[in-house]
């Protein structure tokens, strides 16, 4: 089934969805519960901003361009102060709750973003295609961590 501007497939069909990460200029992941969240990570990589309710692993990865300066930039870079540091490691819009006022304001916020300040949001885009969320930090914090035990 499908028409010129939209289809359906009722299969999983891995290269297509890479190539629909890639079209996407937003991706909304409105999880009611979600214990890591691949989608919005896949998503990142390739500059698809998400808009995602903050639950799980959906909260450990999204930073609120509004509303999550400080922590984003402690998780991101381990500044205590984003202000004097200059950092804004946000990487997207979040919601709270499971109203759908909630995930219309989220979702108001980006797609105003996208419409009156393109600017602002090709930036977010390549901010958020160029965060590192592979496991090469955690991997090094580990082997040291694992270090320092061992030698006591």
């Amino acid at each position: 089934m499908g028409g010129q501007d939209a289809a359906f497939q009722f299969k999983y069909d891995e290269p297509l969805s890479h190539l629909i990460y890639a079209a996407a200029d937003i991706v909304v992941v409105p999880s009611m519960f979600e214990p890591c969240g691949l989608t919005q990570l896949i998503a990142m990589r390739y500059g698809a901003v998400p808009v995602v309710r903050h639950t799980g692993g959906l909260r450990d990865t999204v930073f609120d361009v509004d509303y999550d300066k400080a922590r984003a930039a402690w998780e991101m870079h381990g500044s205590s102060d984003f202000q004097r540091d200059n950092l804004d490691a946000t990487n997207g819009f979040a919601f709270e709750g499971t109203d759908t006022t909630a995930l219309d304001y989220a979702l108001n916020r980006a797609i105003d973003a996208w419409y009156n300040d393109r600017a602002w949001f090709v930036g977010l885009q390549r901010r958020v295609m160029e965060q590192d969320w592979s496991w090469n930090k955690p991997a090094l914090d580990y082997i040291e961590l694992y270090a320092n035990a061992s030698k006591q």
